[in-house]
């Protein structure tokens, strides 16, 4: 795996890719929390991997031996949340024996909070008192336990809102903020797509056995043009697909292509349906092209937006932002069938 060679930069880093100035900057954060063995903020969009920072500052602590335990507060029902990370004593709605909480499984290692600010007050107050003084109690009992766990916390969303909202313990948002590690988006790293698309590639390769695969050049042209709003997720999940889809040695542009319109760009919508179209039109003196696809892309448009509307005019302008008198025109001029 090809990581960037720095004497600040952590030995560890799983499945971590990037050279471009932004990822360089993380890898030295990482390394420079690694050590210091306090509850630390990770935070960046959804696909970002933020599971995968907080392995490798596991990875590259005093605690790398111990275990290394993640949970997910945004798929756990809220109700249930605390029992799973605290556990229970025998009789606590009605179990039959004790059970032992994620935090317990984590100790002398790290714990991992993905969205945290999916936690209530009650919860929040607890996960405080737990940090401050590495003790908490399980459900049905009134007895104290210590554990040595290191706390990482990760959100999509921006806790400084949230607390300024009253949504987020102020207490506990500092409590984590002091050591703070910020991933940007992949749009915003655009250096770093090939050499991830090309480790994905050789990574799905080998998993799916299907022989030698390549990207041809329109597929690395719109690798690196799309804007990836699921971020590195999206686009290892994109790669496995082409991987298992794709006919032949080479992986073209139309084998990473989505099912739905809004997966990918509306350049690159507009380019697949009328590649066709444009070769037979470039062929023709004067023919307009330019007001001819902005009149028909126009009509389409706002045809498709009154059915969705079911005929509602005002909804339809609204939805479109245009005036209603404009609406009303632009169906009369156009035409279109109400």
């Amino acid at each position: 795996m090809d990581f960037p060679v720095d004497k600040d930069v952590p030995i560890e880093l799983p499945q971590m890719l990037g050279k471009s100035p932004r990822m360089l900057k993380v890898f030295r954060d990482i390394a420079r929390v690694a050590p210091k063995d306090f509850a630390l903020l990770i935070t960046g969009e959804s696909g970002t991997y933020k599971e995968l920072v907080a392995k490798a500052i596991h990875l590259n602590s005093p605690r790398l031996s111990g275990p290394f335990v993640a949970v997910s507060f945004a798929s756990i029902p809220r109700e249930l949340i605390e029992a799973k990370l605290f556990g229970y004593e025998r009789g606590s709605s009605g179990a039959a024996a004790e059970k032992v909480g994620k935090i317990e499984e984590a100790d002398k290692g790290t714990i991992f909070f993905d969205e945290i600010s999916e936690t209530d007050a009650n919860l929040q107050a607890k996960l405080l008192r737990f940090i401050q003084d590495k003790e908490f109690s399980r459900l049905n009992s009134s007895n104290s336990t210590k554990a040595d766990v290191r706390i990482i916390a990760a959100t999509t969303k921006d806790l400084k809102e949230a607390v300024a909202n009253g949504n987020f313990s102020k207490d506990l948002y500092y409590s984590f903020n002091s050591l703070h590690i910020k991933l940007p988006p992949l749009r915003e790293r655009k250096e770093d797509i090939l050499p991830m698309a090309k480790y994905f590639l050789k990574e799905a390769v080998n998993r799916f056995e299907t022989g030698p695969k390549e990207l041809s050049k329109d597929a690395k042209d719109f690798l690196s043009r799309y804007d990836w709003p699921g971020n590195v997720r999206e686009m290892e999940n994109t790669i496995k697909k082409a991987i298992v889809l794709s006919k032949g040695a080479v992986i073209r542009k139309n084998d990473l292509l989505f099912d739905d319109v809004g997966s990918y760009s509306i350049r690159d919508f507009l380019e697949q349906k009328l590649k066709r179209y444009l070769k037979e039109m470039i062929k023709l003196d004067n023919c307009n092209l330019y007001d001819t696809v902005l009149s028909e892309a126009e009509k389409s448009l706002i045809a498709i937006v009154l059915k969705e509307t079911g005929g509602n005019q005002l909804k339809a302008a609204k939805t479109l932002g245009i005036n209603r008198n404009t609406l009303r025109a632009k169906i009369k001029e156009y035409k279109i069938r109400i």
